[in-house]
């Protein structure tokens, strides 16, 4: 058996491949990842339609479980290669990197900031759980974490929270508990700024059928985003820490990008903040998983300040978007929201920390 799991490790080590073999390993797959998931916003787009779904929970839900399954295969591969630390700052990583992104497409809605268009309490619900899950990782890091049956407590806690994160959403997106006024007093509607749809041929069963296989590709072209990535956290010497929060973790958000941009031109901006709120969610509840296949102590276990400040970065940052949901202010800068244009001076900001922090060796 153990010889089993060593000529597998050895087979997912990409380390003595050359670095340029890698670098094309690891831009293919990121190609790959942004085809499918510009593809994959459109069947979700068309599902929500059909089935009456909330373009905001279906964000949550659909696209940020599917684009997940590109961190579902990095986690895996890098806990299972013994690499707890790639696994789980590539988690981190995705959570400021997918709210930058977000900041990125808010140009393309026009003169206006995007957030100002976001008009169900579900969205804000899904920001607040996410700060509540990060703030409990950090207490987890602090504290320390302790394992039961291989796996630690703090972790299998975090994995209830997201859960009951989903659940608190959708049961969320069905209740009405405050409306949003607009400039004129009056009640602003979801759907006025959206485009009437125009249902496509095709049974919904193949509808589901092509998304599984949109899913089924992103998870293999993670798998390769993973594996590379790792052997170039060693062959460039930027450490694994900084690799796996930067490097990586913006490979595996490629899905988000691209989805949130076909949503945005395609005006459904619930669809695409809930994209990115919902992918958060997920993303920390595999923090689970990266303990389930690690071989060793709780994953927690292994963090340091780099992996303190990436969380408390993200916090800040979850934070700043909830700001710009509750003001909905027009105002822009550079055709961006002034929120749109805070998230990324400070993510700017973090990552010269963070690398600051990582050190040539992290």
């Amino acid at each position: 058996m153990a010889d089993g799991i060593g000529s597998l490790s050895e087979l997912l080590d990409f380390s003595g491949w050359s670095v340029w073999i890698n670098i094309a390993i690891f831009s293919a797959s990121a190609i790959v990842v942004w085809i499918t998931g510009t593809r994959m916003v459109r069947l979700v787009d068309e599902l929500a339609s059909r089935t009456g779904m909330g373009h905001g929970f279906a964000g949550m839900l659909l696209l940020g479980g599917i684009v997940s399954l590109t961190e579902i295969s990095t986690v895996s591969t890098a806990a299972f290669t013994a690499s707890p630390l790639l696994a789980l700052n590539n988690l981190l990583g995705s959570e400021s990197i997918n709210l930058v992104l977000l900041a990125a497409v808010d140009p393309l809605v026009g003169r206006e900031a995007l957030t100002s268009f976001i008009t169900t309490p579900a969205i804000l619900l899904q920001g607040v759980l996410v700060v509540i899950v990060l703030a409990v990782i950090s207490i987890a890091m602090a504290t320390g974490d302790y394992p039961v049956f291989g796996v630690g407590i703090w972790s299998a806690a975090v994995f209830l929270l997201c859960l009951g994160a989903l659940w608190m959403s959708a049961r969320y997106e069905k209740r009405r508990v405050w409306v949003a006024l607009g400039r004129d007093g009056k009640e602003e509607d979801d759907s006025a700024n959206v485009p009437v749809h125009k249902p496509r041929g095709g049974s919904l069963r193949m509808l589901i059928v092509g998304l599984i296989g949109v899913a089924a590709v992103i998870f293999g072209a993670g798998f390769l985003l993973s594996v590379s990535g790792d052997a170039l956290a060693e062959q460039t010497g930027l450490g694994t820490s900084f690799v796996g929060f930067l490097l990586v973790g913006m490979s595996t958000s490629l899905p988000e990008l691209s989805t949130i941009t076909a949503a945005v031109r395609l005006k459904r901006y619930h669809l695409a903040v809930g994209d990115i709120l919902g992918s958060n969610v997920f993303n920390l509840l595999l923090i689970f998983l990266a303990d389930v296949v690690y071989i060793g102590d709780p994953v927690l276990n292994h963090t340091g300040r780099f992996e303190f400040v990436a969380c408390m970065l993200a916090i800040v940052m979850t934070g700043i978007l909830l700001l710009g949901l509750l003001e909905r202010r027009n105002w822009t800068v550079l055709k961006m929201g002034y929120d749109s244009t805070a998230l990324i001076v400070v993510f700017m900001a973090g990552v010269v920390l963070l690398y600051a922090l990582s050190g040539p060796s992290a």
